[in-house]
């Protein structure tokens, strides 16, 4: 890449992810020790502190992937094509633990591990779409795949709002409209919120110094930064 990783990058990686650890510890304490267990569905309700964080880390990382991926066909900037490819793999691994999460606590709230109801359903086609897209960039050794991963970054963005207003736009969904929390609940799931939203920064930013690597490594020699340059990545 003839773009350098700017020195700053690789100061702020161990910073952000001591701040990760730290906020994930503490919202771990607070759903064990601090939020009640719900009345009816008992401690397995408190999933819901892993399940509903990891489903908004999934929805920002496949949100970055269309915004990369639509800076990437205006400017042709590399780097744009490598923040698109390292949130879409960050969001994958966040979507995973969402569908494994996700039948752990359907199997207490609703007495099954899957059901096809709409919000699970429009979940799992965002899964399949953006597992294709590793696969066809994986497949393709071209300089095209670039623009076709950027293409399907921004095509595969429709389902987004689709898998949010489910359980708006189908009456059949399982999952409610409105949930009703008491004030320790709400406040462990913000926190939640908040700890899986700067782990999911600390994973990318892990992520994109890799691929800032790998495409170092592919790239000519013409194009690569010379030793000792600002933002060299070592290996």
């Amino acid at each position: 890449m003839t773009e350098a990783l700017p020195r700053w990058w690789s100061r702020a990686r161990p910073w952000i992810w001591g701040l990760a650890i730290v906020m994930i510890a503490v919202s771990l304490w607070a759903a064990i020790a601090r939020a009640p267990i719900e009345a009816q569905m008992g401690v397995v309700q408190k999933i819901v502190y892993i399940h509903v964080p990891s489903a908004i880390a999934t929805l920002v990382a496949f949100a970055l992937t269309f915004a990369a991926s639509i800076a990437y066909l205006a400017t042709r900037s590399r780097t744009w094509d490598a923040i698109a490819v390292s949130s879409c793999e960050v969001g994958m691994v966040f979507a995973t633990i969402v569908l494994v999460s996700g039948p752990l606590w359907a199997r207490s709230a609703w007495n099954t591990w899957w059901t096809w109801e709409p919000r699970l359903t429009t979940f799992l086609i965002l899964w399949i779409l953006y597992a294709g897209y590793h696969l066809v960039r994986g497949s393709l050794r071209s300089e095209s795949r670039r623009t076709i991963s950027s293409v399907m970054g921004i095509v595969f963005f429709v389902n987004l709002p689709i898998v949010w207003k489910s359980v708006e736009w189908w009456r059949g969904s399982l999952h409610p409209r409105n949930v009703t929390m008491t004030g320790e609940m709400r406040e462990t799931l913000l926190l939640s919120m908040a700890a899986w939203t700067v782990f999911l920064a600390a994973a990318f930013v892990t992520r994109l110094r890799l691929e800032w690597a790998r495409e170092a490594a592919l790239a000519p020699v013409a194009e690569r930064p010379p030793a000792g340059a600002p933002g060299r990545v070592s290996a």
